[in-house]
Parts: structure tokens; C-alpha cells; sequence
């Protein structure tokens, strides 16, 4: 079983989602190992015949769901008891679906998304600027960054280029940002250095503007372009619940941060 996985062609990102499976020889639940645009791993309660068509339901966070077919191509006795007591371990490869769309139109076709979306911070728009810059600190506030490492800084110490790593459903991606201030307006733009092929280019921006006394209007604009047709599920998804997370996680840290003594440091 090892060396299957170590031949298989495309790599599977090791996850922690739920799955519910349904086959003309029953139904099946439990947690998926592993997961990429081609196929995933699922434990098991019991077995299943290979080369059996069946549909599945994959339950990423934030009550997303996203429906695939597929066609199993092994079923053996879970090799991984301690990481979980399911008794079986499937192998899918999708043949329809979202996660098929992701696999048939990498690296063919490319994608352009500009979502924006604007929240209220209870705080002055130069904290939330302030803060912003803390790249470092991302982790404890933006959803799927896993590191940020600033790579370069200004004269005055603020991060130039930073590099982040993103776990994003089946894979962790590395993007590199080279980051512009425009501290009269309070605004915070950027555009991309390098990245993992899935990302053709990123730009964005931050726009904190000050509505009364510690209240700012915070605008977060993106202009993505992608190697990728993600399915419009996808879409949805990333420009209606995650960009709204994220703006909801920054304003709960400003928020935190701003009731302490103004001890920031700048990257």
C-alpha cells in the first residue's frame, strides 16, 4: 500500500474533512486522509468493490459542500490504524464533478476573480493600517495562513516582500507579495512576487477609512487571476464566506488589539 501511494502521480495534501458516500451497495461516512484534485483517500467502516461508480459528498469548513463522482480504484484494510480506527481504506479517483473541473483545467485555462467586501472596525483607521502590517501575526487571524515571512523590508523597517504559506482545502500553497504604503490615505496595496503555478498573479489592497471617532470603514479588494476554472461553488464560496471571515477575523483582532497599550511593531 505504501509504495502505491509513493508511485501515485499526483500527490495527495493530507486533510481533516468528513465525507458521506453513497453506492448501489449501501451508503458510507467517515473521515477523508488525504485529497487532491484527482482522487481522495477515505476511511472506512467497511469495504467496497473496485471499480464501483459512486457519488460523493465532501464537507469542507464553513458548511461548504461540494458533490463529485467517482470510481473506486482499491479497498484495503486500513495500513493506518493510530491515525484512524476505521476498518478500511478507499481509493477514489473523481470523474465528475467540481474536484474534476479543478484536475482537467489546470494549467489549460486561466481564471480572473475581483471580490471585494467592506466591514465597520470599532477602532481608529491608523490602528487598523498599523496592524495590517504586522505580517508575522497573520496566522492568528487570517483563515488558512499557515506562515508569513517577511523576506525584505523599508528603510523604516516595515515588510516589503513577504512570503506566505496558504492551506487551501487539498493543498498548501506559497505565494509572495511585494507590499506598497500609502500612509496618507491608509491604504495598504500589493501585487505578487512569485507564487505556487496554481496562481497566475495577485494584487489587492486595504482602504481604512474613518467614519467617527474609533470607527473605521475597512475595504478589502482582491484582483486574482488563476491557472484554474474553479467551479462556481468555489467561487461562492471564497467571495461570499471566506473574504467575509477573514474581514470578521481582522476586525475581532484590531478590535483585541486595539484595547491594549499601543506596543505594535511594525512587520
Amino acid at each position: 500500500m505504501a509504495g502505491l501511494i509513493e508511485q501515485r502521480k499526483h500527490p495527495r495534501s493530507p486533510v481533516d474533512y468528513q465525507y458521506f458516500l453513497y453506492s448501489q451497495d449501501g451508503n458510507l461516512s467517515g473521515a477523508i486522509r488525504d485529497l487532491s484534485p484527482y482522487g481522495t483517500g477515505l476511511f472506512a467502516p467497511s469495504g467496497i468493490s473496485p471499480e464501483k461508480m459512486v457519488d460523493l459528498r465532501i464537507f469542507f469548513p464553513d458548511a461548504l459542500q461540494i458533490d463529485a463522482k467517482g470510481e473506486i480504484v482499491f479497498c484495503v484494510a486500513n495500513p493506518d490504524p493510530a491515525a484512524n480506527p476505521a476498518k478500511y481504506l478507499i481509493g477514489l479517483k473523481f470523474v465528475e464533478g467540481p474536484m474534476q473541473d479543478f484536475a482537467s483545467a489546470a494549467g489549460v485555462e486561466r481564471s480572473r476573480y475581483t471580490p471585494s467586501h467592506t466591514v465597520v472596525i470599532n477602532a481608529e483607521a491608523k490602528i487598523c493600517y498599523e496592524l495590517l502590517s504586522c505580517y508575522t501575526r497573520y496566522p492568528e487571524w487570517a483563515s488558512g495562513v499557515k506562515r508569513a515571512q517577511v523576506l525584505e523590508t523599508y528603510p523604516d523597517g516595515r515588510g516589503k516582500r513577504v512570503e506566505f504559506l496558504h492551506d487551501f482545502f487539498f493543498r498548501k500553497i506559497r505565494y509572495v507579495l511585494d507590499y506598497t504604503y500609502h500612509d496618507e490615505k491608509n491604504i495598504l496595496s500589493w501585487v505578487s512576487a512569485g507564487a505556487d503555478r496554481e496562481i497566475v498573479s495577485i494584487a489587492g489592497s486595504y482602504t481604512f477609512k474613518s467614519v467617527v471617532k474609533d470607527s473605521t470603514y475597512a475595504t478589502y479588494a482582491l484582483d486574482v487571476t488563476l491557472s484554474i476554472i474553479p467551479s462556481s461553488r468555489l467561487v461562492q464560496y471564497v467571495t461570499n464566506i471566506l473574504m467575509r471571515k477573514e474581514m470578521k477575523n481582522f476586525k475581532s483582532f484590531v478590535e483585541q488589539q486595539a484595547l491594549k497599550p499601543p506596543d505594535r511593531p511594525r512587520h
